[in-house]
């Protein structure tokens, strides 16, 4: 099991080293142990190397992974004794862990915990109730009781699932040393372990670890009273009939008889209470501790669940518009399929020239460059209210006013074009400096840039596609000819088409902005469209972006 592990323990991340399979309070004496023998410098060089900072460790109550179990074992080896590789199973070296076992019974260890170990009033007790602290403190364990007499135990230890479960040799020597340190809570010698079977066995593996125990069981003093007083009744009527007889009268006898039988009764019945009472703080100290250990399993599963569910959100937000990712966060309900009217301004983008420069880019190059351009696109669209609902090859689709409300859609729609037109002169800068721009300017094209076909009106917007995949869209003949402007503008040699619908909706400072085209006919629309542009093509729009 330990020599054939499955688990890439030198890729376990943060989240993998606190799962909790380990309870600390095993690991625990091991650390103090290598820091009375190496000096808190070199032990905490281990720690961090394995996944935690050393003062994680201060925290009884916490757990960790069998993967970080690994990792300690496999650093301790490396950095505190030059080992490569884990030294063979008969080597003295792994009685480390032995000895950490019998560490963690010592009272420097236990600190207050001992008085609570104390309440099971001796070995024995404590013995029988190891299994359910063995199942607690290592989760992928089971553990019973084979049999049990006074001074003498057997346990069996067995992985819950063998096709799963998988620890180290260390694991095994230091229940060794645990069986053998829990008589030292009561100052007892410590107790001798055979383990007849091992399922550590490389040659001869068995389906179970198992140890027999024999110790010293603590005398029981409370008891000597009962048994003394009860031992002494015959005794005293014995006593009583050769001499007192003699000088007490019979009643006497008889009621001094039945005193010292009351007595008797009463010293029983109290030990016997003593007993109960015990056994009810022993159950309760257990209960305490599975509450505790259970807290913190259930405050792992929950931390671990939160981080899970930020990094889907992160994960998802890449793929879907902040606005858009808002307004489900908001639902108590699932998305539905349809839509709703709503009047908005349209954008649609693409990249001038595109086709003939990407002919001389490899494909890194051309995903450079795409995601350069859409990346400073995205954000002047957000920054100005809009949602950008697509990336079509080279082109980007826009929407103002959708999903959320947007009083002065179409005077943001333009002012963001006129913040591209900025990102674009940035961005051709930055490939002129490093080069990348000598792939366009071989065609004679100087930079880079974009155009833009801009219309408003009545759009349906909502849900598109089918209950298992659907996605946030608008559709309507708007959106139809906000595309056939884009396009137009190569007819007309110019960068930005406006639709009139949009510039009768600009205020006068806007509307100063926009040249007069004249009425074309668009496919799809049997009228005429009146179209508007910024300026006739590239060099007039830089001097309309300063001017503006």
């Amino acid at each position: 099991m330990s020599q054939n592990c499955p688990h890439n323990a030198a890729g376990l991340t943060g989240a993998d080293i606190r799962r909790p399979e380990i309870s600390m309070r095993f690991i625990l004496p091991l650390i103090n142990l290598l820091r009375r023998k190496h000096g808190n410098e070199k032990v905490d060089a281990v720690v961090r190397e394995a996944g935690l900072m050393p003062s994680e460790l201060n925290n009884p109550d916490g757990w960790v992974s069998m993967g970080f179990s690994s990792r300690l074992r496999d650093e301790i080896f490396r950095q505190l004794y030059g080992l490569e590789k884990q030294p063979p199973r008969d080597d003295p070296m792994w009685q480390l862990w032995r000895q950490a076992g019998r560490e963690g019974f010592k009272r420097e260890s236990m600190g207050n915990l001992i008085f609570l170990i104390r309440t099971f009033g001796s070995p024995g007790p404590l013995y029988r109730s190891m299994p359910c602290s063995i199942r607690r403190g290592s989760v992928g364990l089971e553990a019973e009781v084979l049999s049990y007499m006074p001074g003498r135990v057997i346990f069996s230890v067995t992985p819950r699932n063998p096709e799963t479960y998988w620890e180290g040799h260390e694991r095994c020597v230091g229940r060794i040393g645990c069986f053998e340190g829990i008589p030292q809570v009561w100052g007892l010698p410590l107790a001798k372990v055979q383990h007849s079977h091992c399922m550590h066995d490389p040659d001869n593996p068995a389906r179970e670890c198992r140890y027999i125990v024999t110790f010293v069981e603590r005398p029981v003093f409370r008891f000597l009273s009962s048994f003394f007083i009860i031992a002494f009744c015959p005794l005293f009527t014995i006593v009583a009939k050769e001499f007192l007889f003699q000088q007490l009268s019979f009643e006497i006898s008889i009621i001094l008889n039945g005193l010292f039988i009351g007595l008797a009764i009463e010293a029983w019945r109290s030990a016997l209470l003593l007993q109960n009472i015990q056994n009810n703080d022993v159950d309760n100290i257990r209960e305490l501790l599975c509450l505790s250990d259970q807290r913190y399993m259930d405050l792992w599963r929950e931390s671990n669940e939160l981080r899970r569910l930020a990094l889907h959100n992160r994960n998802i937000s890449s793929y879907i518009p902040k606005t858009l990712l808002d307004r489900l966060r908001d639902r108590q309900q699932p998305p539905i399929l349809g839509g709703s009217k709503r009047e908005v301004t349209v954008v649609f983008v693409d990249i001038q020239n595109y086709s003939t420069v990407s002919e001389y880019l490899d494909p890194e190059q051309t995903i450079q460059i795409l995601n350069e351009c859409f990346s400073a696109w995205v954000a002047d669209v957000q920054a100005h209210g809009g949602t950008v609902l697509e990336f079509l090859g080279d082109g980007m689709l826009a929407v103002f006013g959708a999903p959320n409300d947007l009083a002065n859609h179409p005077s943001q729609a333009l002012y963001c074009l006129r913040a591209m037109i900025s990102s674009m002169e940035q961005l051709n800068k930055s490939w002129s400096k490093s080069g990348l721009d000598e792939y366009w300017k071989r065609k004679n094209i100087s930079q880079l840039g974009f155009r833009s076909g801009i219309h408003t009106g009545t759009v349906v917007e909502g849900n598109l596609g089918s209950l298992t995949q659907m996605k946030y869209a608008v559709v309507g003949d708007t959106v139809n000819v906000a595309a056939r402007l884009e396009q137009l503008n190569k007819k007309l040699g110019s960068t930005i088409a406006v639709s009139g619908d949009t510039q009768a909706l600009l205020p006068e400072d806007i509307k100063s902005w926009l040249v007069p085209r004249g009425h074309h006919l668009v496919k799809g629309r049997n009228q005429p469209v009146e179209v508007f542009s910024c300026g006739f093509n590239t060099s007039n729009i830089k001097l309309l972006s300063r001017s503006i």
